[in-house]
């Protein structure tokens, strides 16, 4: 795989000697900080779009960078945190014809149960919170997104925006999305098989300057600054989901005020 600059698959389908394999790309960038302190939220938003329809995506990028006159990043556009209507027109009626699928997820961190924020099972340190949450919180986005969700027989690609992650946090977060867990699951994730992992730059990959700006919507949505406009168009294809997740085990609440309160049982 290649990394931190373009990736190998984008705008092509593989072919073997016996058959045509499409490959489903799904681009994820966040929105918001990951500690406990900073912003009031944390989010994320997914685009998916197979090998054989990334064309028109670009298209539609294409497209609104002519009319906008602007050439840059998107993300480096002065819309950074309200997306142009007439992209985010091109993006519905591509969500609408079913050439992209599109999710998005955020906690609000004053509700949020605070696993990897507030407290931690397993012992393990704050110093590494960050990473885990990101994972915890990427794993239910994917869930969500593929649930009740028919799947091809495609290869998947996640690919993220820029993250930093060693090689071995990379394999490890794979791993991690396929249920491939040092800790015994009771059942396996509800997502489908990633092939692959990887970590690449918006500046060489349009679709993730794309999901960056749907970002920018994730976060509005949770703060209610989303115009009419844009919520007329986000509600004809854009999930978006706020997690809660899960309260302190009473078994760590008891263990640390040495009486029972209000806890929830463990996360399966």
């Amino acid at each position: 795989m290649l990394y931190a600059c373009c990736h190998p698959y984008l705008d092509s389908t593989i072919y073997s000697s016996i058959i045509l394999v499409t490959m489903i790309f799904v681009f994820v960038d966040e929105t918001g900080d990951l500690g406990k302190r900073g912003s009031p939220y944390f989010g994320m938003a997914l685009l998916e779009v197979h090998s054989d329809s990334y064309k028109s995506i670009e298209s539609v990028v294409s497209t609104y960078r002519v009319l906008s006159g602007m050439f840059a990043e998107l993300k480096e556009s002065p819309q950074q945190h309200f997306v142009g209507l007439n992209l985010l027109r091109g993006i519905t009626s591509l969500a609408e014809a079913k050439i992209i699928e599109v999710s998005g997820l955020y906690i609000n961190k004053s509700q949020y149960g605070g696993r990897y924020l507030t407290w931690s099972d397993y012992g393990i340190p704050k110093s590494r919170w960050a990473y885990y949450i990101r994972n915890y919180l990427l794993r239910h986005l994917l869930e969500f997104h593929f649930t009740n969700k028919s799947t091809s027989d495609g290869k998947i690609d996640l690919i993220l925006d820029r993250i930093s992650l060693t090689e071995l946090q990379r394999v490890n977060t794979l791993s991690y999305l396929n249920s491939e867990t040092e800790i015994p699951l009771k059942q396996p994730f509800s997502m489908p098989h990633i092939g692959y992992l990887t970590i690449a730059d918006s500046k060489y990959v349009g679709c993730l300057q794309v999901v960056h700006m749907l970002a920018d919507l994730v976060n509005g949505s949770a703060n209610n600054k989303v115009s009419k406009e844009q919520l007329g168009l986000m509600n004809k294809f854009f999930r978006i989901k706020e997690f809660i997740g899960h309260k302190k085990p009473v078994e760590k609440l008891i263990e640390e005020n040495g009486h029972p309160t209000d806890g929830h049982s463990p996360l399966n």
